[in-house]
């Protein structure tokens, strides 16, 4: 029971932490001028702000992940019996915690962008042709739902097919589309991947060795909602749950193999550039499974601890209070990171003059104005996107419960 609980504590921990993570990422930004991919060969500390914006990307890899992760492991988790009618039950439920906020962030972040000439064109008289061409330029309401942008034109997987990632209009809600699919397939994952007689089944062996084949060797799909990652970390949580491993335990044993790997390929990304060179995207997959399993073992040990260190009991029950803020900081932050962006510029070109912390002049003469101007971006995101919840919480808490997925 006490690893059940502290499983449960777990997830509950980690959920405020990861979408903060999120919000790390999109602030992340690089040094215009400055060659990634040449890191190995310049050496370490030829440039302060690359590199500590460089290795807090890395750091941070494992976010989404991970919630794919803990997305299939919860799904599964407790299931005591599967028949149509569960799985029916469970759609209907996502229909509320994932499809209808994902049709109403989309449609906000619609509106946000092209409201002001849908206004025009309905009180101030003006021509709907930009409104038109604003929605075929993103594939119609079809693209803007589903695959309206596209990410890394020009990546190509291990065999030589198109890697780019498609993105519905709002760029976070990927996770939630590629969620919806993964969910969908849920009686497949089921099939293959639950014990029998309380074993685990060749079965379940064989997909889960298929699944990071795909994974490792970055094998693009060529959908748009399907992807290796999501595949084989969903699959993941699912085998966990379905086999009864507990999340807490399953990797702790081994924790500190597990670290002084993830050390090592973290350093192995840091020197070859990230994803700015073919060796750093060779690494990443690898790096990032480690990583996944690096970070559970990190929580589990800070849940276990905190039952007897008043410290860490208190990070936990903090991070656990806000853990209902996590959709609403995932899906908002988006919304504020152009105007935060912009604000702390015009602050830091009144301190120093150059009014674009990307280039490479500031970055070599005001190193720690940048960063700064970096840790600020996340801070004041996600204070706001909290502020904006308690406000809603308080005040609307159907709309706050609606726009949050319960």
């Amino acid at each position: 029971m006490m690893n059940k609980n502290v499983t449960s504590e777990l997830i509950s921990f980690v959920r405020f932490p990861l979408a903060v993570g999120v919000v790390m990422g999109h602030c992340f930004f690089r040094i215009r001028g400055w060659q990634y991919d040449m890191l190995a060969e310049q050496g370490f500390r030829c440039n302060a702000v690359m590199e500590f914006i460089l290795s807090t990307r890395i750091l941070i890899l494992f976010i989404v992940t991970l919630f794919f992760l803990i997305s299939g492991y919860l799904f599964f988790l407790h299931l005591e019996e599967w028949d149509g009618n569960v799985w029916l039950r469970k759609m209907r439920r996502r229909i509320w915690t994932l499809l209808i906020p994902y049709l109403l962030w989309n449609t906000i972040y619609i509106l946000y962008i092209i409201g002001p000439e849908i206004w025009g064109c309905l009180f101030q008289g003006k021509p709907w042709n930009v409104v038109r061409m604003w929605f075929d330029d993103h594939g119609g309401w079809l693209g803007i739902y589903w695959n309206a942008r596209s990410l890394g034109a020009g990546q190509v997987d291990i065999w030589g097919h198109p890697a780019h990632t498609t993105v519905p209009i709002l760029l976070p809600f990927y996770f939630i589309r590629d969620l919806i699919v993964l969910d969908l397939c849920t009686p497949l994952f089921h099939f293959l991947l639950r014990s029998r007689a309380g074993r685990v089944t060749p079965y379940a062996i064989a997909t889960m060795a298929l699944l990071a084949f795909l994974y490792l060797t970055q094998t693009s799909f060529m959908l748009p909602g399907f992807t290796a990652e999501a595949f084989f970390f969903f699959g993941w949580g699912a085998f966990l749950s379905l086999n009864r491993f507990e999340l807490s335990d399953v990797f702790y044993a081994r924790r500190w193999p597990i670290a002084i790997v993830t050390l090592i390929l973290y350093i192995a990304m840091l020197c070859n550039g990230y994803l700015y060179s073919r060796a750093g995207r060779m690494i990443c997959p690898f790096y990032t499974v480690f990583e996944v399993m690096a970070m559970i073992n990190l929580a589990a040990w800070m849940v276990k601890r905190s039952h007897s260190n008043t410290f860490l009991s208190k990070l936990k029950d903090g991070a656990i209070r806000w853990q209902d803020a996590t959709f609403l900081i995932f899906a908002l932050h988006y919304f504020v990171l152009r105007d935060v962006f912009r604000l702390l510029n015009r602050v830091g070109g009144a301190l120093t003059g150059f009014y674009d912390v990307r280039s490479m002049e500031m970055a070599n003469r005001f190193p720690y104005v940048v960063i700064m101007n970096y840790l600020l971006r996340i801070v004041i995101v996600v204070l706001f996107c909290m502020f904006v919840y308690v406000i809603f919480r308080r005040f609307l808490p159907r709309v706050c419960g609606i726009l949050c997925g319960r």
